[in-house]
């Protein structure tokens, strides 16, 4: 029933000038190979390591620093690009075993391809920041596996598929465990993304305090737009 998801790649910029004279904006972009997202990703995974970096399918990319008010002031003339794909954890998993920072030039070597590859779509969205670049990281499924604890670089947790969604998947995923007081919460109690980890945080809240949030969550609700109406009578 629970599968492992996709491992995910990373790619972290820092670059030199602010977000107005950068042009970047608090916004996402997602970013495809091609309008045919099954075709593409079935390349992609089918692809070898060597082959991989030429068929990425899709990007994520965003600026955290367009997107905080506070950061002109803390951080003046410098700016940030978060970038996200997918990448099966096989491709890297003959490093597992190496130390973090100690897995050698063939590892590095393999995480620059995936990172110029990335960063030349990057210079297509952005064609103006090509010599503003001041700091480039790859973080690989290894590296997901180290800092975040994912057992094969997961981004999103269990693998929701469509055996994930089934009606016994559902009912069968609850927080509470068979180990006293451990319990299960995010988006593997739910669904992926930040409304289903949302929810996983309520029905974990729920089970916890033996009680149901959503019903707290409404009479709170009314109990604002209550008080709302009465200060503006």
């Amino acid at each position: 029933m629970a599968t492992h998801g996709e491992g995910g790649f990373s790619v972290f910029v820092g670059l030199r000038g602010s977000s107005q004279e950068l042009g970047l904006e608090a916004t996402n972009y997602y970013i495809y190979a091609d309008d045919n997202l099954d075709q593409i990703m079935r390349r992609y995974y089918n692809s070898s390591r060597d082959e991989a970096a030429a068929n990425i399918p899709l990007l994520f990319v965003t600026s955290p620093s367009a997107k905080d008010p506070t950061w002109d002031t803390r951080y003046p003339g410098k700016s940030t690009l978060s970038i996200i794909t997918m990448a099966k954890y096989e491709w890297f998993e003959e490093w597992k075993d190496k130390p973090v920072h100690k897995r050698g030039d063939a590892y590095e070597d393999v995480k620059k391809t995936f990172v110029d590859a990335i960063m030349q779509t990057i210079f297509k969205l952005y064609p103006h920041i090509e010599d503003k670049v001041e700091y480039v990281s790859g973080g690989t499924p290894l590296t997901n596996q180290h800092y975040i604890a994912s057992p094969r670089g997961e981004f999103y947790g269990m693998d929701h598929d469509m055996a994930r969604t089934q009606i016994e998947a559902i009912a069968t995923a609850r927080p509470q465990t068979a180990v006293p007081n451990l319990y299960l919460t995010g988006q593997d109690v739910a669904v992926c993304g930040f409304a289903g980890a949302l929810q996983g945080a309520f029905l974990c809240t729920s089970a916890i305090l033996k009680r149901n949030i959503y019903l707290d969550a409404m009479q709170l609700r009314k109990r604002v737009q209550g008080s709302n109406g009465k200060k503006k009578n």
